[in-house]
């Protein structure tokens, strides 16, 4: 992983280098040494980090390579640094129009001090490119040449009984879609899922069954791992029909071997633990394949962690692995347990079994693995000592299992690598925000884009994580509203794979490795209950070695004070800020962290940042979350030009710093108050056209006219996916809203809008516009959620029923809206927009729609059902929610509500509440409160929803007689 850490300052140096500010004049040649020297290095690490598993003094070279290499990158970091402020300061001064030639602050002792550390590191780099050539290693070019074999796994189509746990329902799935794939020449069948589940067991059940032995002519193990290579594939598919090493070297008599073997006969073949994801190479060996057989019902079965590889190679469905039962892994590990121990367990026993089974966490590997262990200790007393040891890290000792965690990370490139080991500084289990995480990537310099690629940083981020999360490396994914990875977790094998790998990573508090040479630890992770001071076992000069610190509820005490060179800073929980040293020493301690790119402060009492904050020019993300009671930023925060990501609750902020359109590199702005006075407009906002995620307005009345709204260009911001209007409800006399929210058009692909305390009397055109009468595409067809809250003065609701994929729906405090008509649905008649979801090619209205909430709408009188009959059928047709919230003179509304589950009705009238439910058969929860006039529930929802309804709550029903209907 040095090359992550070369490329990096690679990355960083070039720009430094062809800077034309004169602080760098006088460098340009050992800059350029500097660049040769990395370079040189770099072409021969691909051998290097080969012969580092054999070679332990080739291991000890790279470890000092990547100190070396994280040295250079402190001095550019320097030289990058100064060049930042001195931009800033420049820029500052001509903005005060003052003389251009002001004096820096001593740029001859900041050019010696460079001179002199640059001279440090160009001798330390000469000493490592002379080890390089003593031990002889090969190029970049010649190791691509003559491809190294990594030694995999071997896997055969044998099975323990053990083995078999769990997988019944599994092996039918599978036999069945075999033996039904007979009209394809070619069937592919991938079953996927993380180390550990079991897919190669199944693929093994599936060989051995009996309707697959007796339907195939021949059944064709092949263990793959990483070496994808078709010849080689080809060579084995021959071995293993002949039963005889294959010695034929060409591939076209691999193929002529192969036709007569197979040719007329159906087979079975099996690729087990594949790891290619070039559809390339797949594609060879595919097009072999084909052109060996050519009869139909030809299966493969490929086993893999990838849903890449899943993608690239299915014809079929890919299955997907389950985790097992407690019970199942307690099966796993008694039956192991029992091929050694003769005489029955006792009740301590099993329950103590049981116990460490729950360990397993549904992993029928871990419980082999374990009841092998627990198989050679059969007192009481040793099942205790595992049910409560650090279960995992006994597991190192298992070649198999570290064989197959492994060789995952062994197939990642070497940014990948170090994005996956970086995470070792997470504790198990922890849940990892995937914004957050790409940030800390980011920090670290693991997102550094190629040259001559215009690649984001996120954006790489973005498909690194997805990657992790394809191979199951990562899990347990979460997902947001629309459908987005917000965060995701690693298992904790995978977790102990990242730590034993990383080397770099120190864990206080009861979790430090023995082993860990302490010279080498570049993140620190500390997690706390009680905020108490660790002893940290790193000198100050280890603590300047730091790039990263993660503190949970932790007080380092005065070793904060020497992060000096680090890049990222996580600290979570008031202890930290509140600590011994105090939080204006803290704070005035990391605003000299000139180094950092991330700020990370959680669950703090901080009431505001110090201005000095502002010339930490390298901070691409300042995140201050759950801080209730920050009320202000600090007033330079234009400075940080490289500033990214500002995450902020806007609970108590009131007001903007100055000129915020200043920071170009913005992408991640959750809001804006919006000034009366230069440098506070709305016109800020234009200058931020990288913004993406969500971003809440605030303040629009001070916007003019729309002329001015529009140069928020809003319409441009195609990367803003949620967007919120909000105008001050305190207001009296007459505004201008309607021409402030027709300029602030947004772009056609958002998912979210929101429009609170708007004062006009009609929506803007760009909203009512809904319809494709003309034959144009829908605006909005992206939209997955509104809410439209306190527009008090609009006597209508906008056109919304021909969204296709709007979920939810909220309408709140339209006072003035009397009835609920049908342009509501459509703004033309009897066309609908969007394919029902019967499949029938009938139009449906609300086609998405699973959830409503019409609530504190006082005039709403009226709800009306579309006027053409043959739609009706079609309304709401995924509506599972309706909420429907003092709407005290609402007397009708529809009856179409095909799919609800959930009715939540308060302060309505009954003959409201009668309608809605007069056909609902669907209903699981109903939630009544005071309805008038309503003095029993109608027979037909009890006969309706009989069998669905499974929770019913009433309350505050005056007129309430009786449940039941009188007969």
């Amino acid at each position: 992983m040095a090359d992550t850490v070369i490329s990096a300052v690679l990355g960083k140096l070039i720009p430094v280098a062809t800077e034309q500010i004169s602080l760098v004049w006088g460098f340009e040649e050992q800059l350029k040494e500097l660049q040769d020297s990395l370079t040189t290095i770099r072409a021969v690490l691909t051998d290097a980090e080969r012969r580092q598993v054999k070679e332990e003094l080739v291991k000890l070279w790279l470890l000092r390579l990547k100190d070396v290499a994280y040295d250079v990158d402190d001095v550019l970091d320097e030289f990058a640094y100064e060049i930042l402020r001195r931009k800033v300061e420049i820029r500052n001064q001509m903005m005060r129009k003052v003389c251009f030639f002001f004096s820096f602050s001593n740029p001859i002792a900041f050019r010696i001090n460079m001179a002199n550390k640059i001279k440090t590191v160009l001798k330390s780099l000469k000493k490592i490119n002379d080890n390089a050539k003593e031990f002889g290693f090969a190029s970049a070019g010649s190791i691509n040449a003559i491809p190294e074999v990594i030694p995999g796994r071997e896997t055969d189509s044998s099975l323990e009984d053990s083995k078999i746990v769990g997988m019944g329902d599994h092996v039918s799935k599978i036999v069945n879609l075999v033996l039904n794939a007979t009209n394809e020449q070619l069937s592919v069948i991938p079953i996927v899922g993380m180390p550990g589940l079991g897919k190669t067991t199944l693929a093994k059940l599936v060989c051995n069954h009996e309707l697959v032995q007796r339907n195939f002519d021949e059944i064709i193990w092949i263990c793959v791992s990483n070496d994808f290579d078709d010849k080689k594939i080809l060579g084995e598919i021959l071995e293993s029909l002949t039963k005889n090493s294959c010695t034929l070297q060409q591939k076209d008599a691999i193929l002529k071997c192969l036709i007569e073997k197979l040719q007329k006969k159906r087979y079975l073949l099996v690729l087990d633990d594949v790891w290619n994801e070039d559809d390339r190479k797949w594609d060879a060996l595919r097009s072999c394949l084909l052109g060996i057989n050519s009869s139909a019902g030809n299966n493969v079965i490929v086993t893999t962690r990838s849903d890449i590889v899943a993608r690239i190679m299915k014809t079929i469905h890919q299955h997907e692995m389950e985790k097992l039962s407690n019970d199942e892994c307690w099966s796993i590990i008694k039956k192991r347990v029992s091929t050694k121990v003769r005489i029955p367990l006792s009740q301590r026993q099993e329950d103590i079994g049981r116990e460490i089974a729950k360990r397993c966490q549904g992993i029928p590997l871990v419980a082999r693995v374990l009841g092998g262990t627990m198989s050679n200790k059969i007192e009481e007393r040793e099942w205790l000592a595992i049910q409560n040891s650090e279960v995992w890290s006994s597991l190192h000792g298992e070649n198999e299992i570290l064989s197959i965690l492994k060789l995952s990370f062994d197939c990642l490139s070497p940014s990948l690598k170090s994005c996956f080991t970086y995470c070792a500084i997470f504790p198990k289990d922890y849940e990892m925000g995937k914004e957050d995480l790409i940030q800390q990537w980011m920090a670290e310099g693991f997102l550094q884009p190629s040259q001559g690629n215009s690649s984001e940083m996120e954006d790489i981020g973005n498909y690194y994580f997805d990657i992790l999360l394809a191979n199951s490396l990562f899990q347990d994914k979460k997902m947001d509203y629309f459908g987005d990875v917000i965060s995701c977790k690693m298992h904790d094998l995978v977790h102990d794979l990242a730590l034993l790998i990383s080397q770099e990573t120190l864990h206080l508090g009861g979790n430090v490795r023995d082993d860990i040479d302490k010279s080498h630890i570049r993140r620190l992770s500390f997690v706390s209950n009680d905020g108490t001071t660790p002893t940290i076992p790193l000198s100050r000069d280890g603590m300047h070695k730091l790039r990263t610190a993660f503190l949970i509820y932790a007080n380092l005490g005065d070793k904060l004070l020497d992060l000096k060179f680090v890049r990222g800073l996580i600290l979570s929980g008031s202890g930290i800020i509140l600590s011994g040293i105090g939080k204006k020493k803290i704070f005035k301690s990391i605003c000299e962290f000139r180094h950092l790119r991330l700020l990370q402060v959680e669950e703090s009492y901080i009431s505001e940042l110090p201005n000095s904050i502002t010339k930490l020019y390298h901070l691409q993300t300042l995140a201050i979350e759950f801080a209730p009671g920050l009320r202000k930023l600090p007033k330079n925060l234009r400075n940080l030009t490289n500033l990214r990501h500002i995450k902020v609750s806007h609970a108590y902020i009131k007001q903007m710093p100055i000129n915020m359109g200043q920071l170009t590199c913005l992408r991640t702005l959750p809001f804006y108050f919006i000034g009366q006075e230069t440098g506070h407009r709305i016109e800020e906002l234009g200058c931020l056209s990288q913004l993406r995620g969500g971003l809440t307005i605030f303040n629009l009345e001070h916007v003019r006219d729309k002329e001015e709204a529009r140069t928020a260009n809003l319409v441009g911001k195609t990367r803003v996916h949620k967007l919120e209007f909000h105008w001050c409800s305190e207001r009296v006399g007459n505004n201008n809203d309607e021409d402030v929210l027709e300029g602030l058009q947004p772009h056609p692909r958002l998912k979210s809008l929101k429009i609170e305390n708007f004062g006009g009397e009609k929506f803007p055109s760009w909203i009512l516009a809904g319809d494709n009468s003309g034959g144009g595409l829908f605006l909005f067809n992206h939209l997955l959620e509104i809410l439209l809250v306190d527009c008090n003065k609009c006597e209508k609701i906008p056109t919304l029923g021909h969204l296709p994929c709007l979920k939810f729906l909220q309408i709140e405090g339209m006072d003035n809206v009397t009835c609920i008509g049908t342009e509501f649905y459509n703004s033309y008649s009897g066309v609908g927009s969007s394919t029902g979801r019967d499949g029938s090619g009938r139009n449906a209205l609300f086609p998405a729609l699973k959830r409503l909430d019409l609530q504190r709408m006082p005039n709403l009188v009226e709800w009306k059902d579309p006027m053409d009959p043959t739609t009706t059928g079609m309304l709401f047709p995924c509506l599972e929610e309706l909420t429907i919230k003092e709407c005290r003179k609402l007397i009708s509304a529809p009856c179409h509500f095909p799919s609800l589950k959930k009715l939540d009705i308060q302060k309505t009238c009954s003959t409201t509440f009668k309608n809605i439910i007069s056909k609902v058969t669907t209903l699981m929860s109903l939630e009544i409160y005071d309805i008038s006039e309503l003095s029993c529930l109608p027979e037909h929802l009890w006969q309706n929803n009989s069998t669905n309804l499974m929770s019913l709550k009433i309350e505050s029903c005056a007129d309430l007689v009786s449940i039941f209907a009188a007969a």
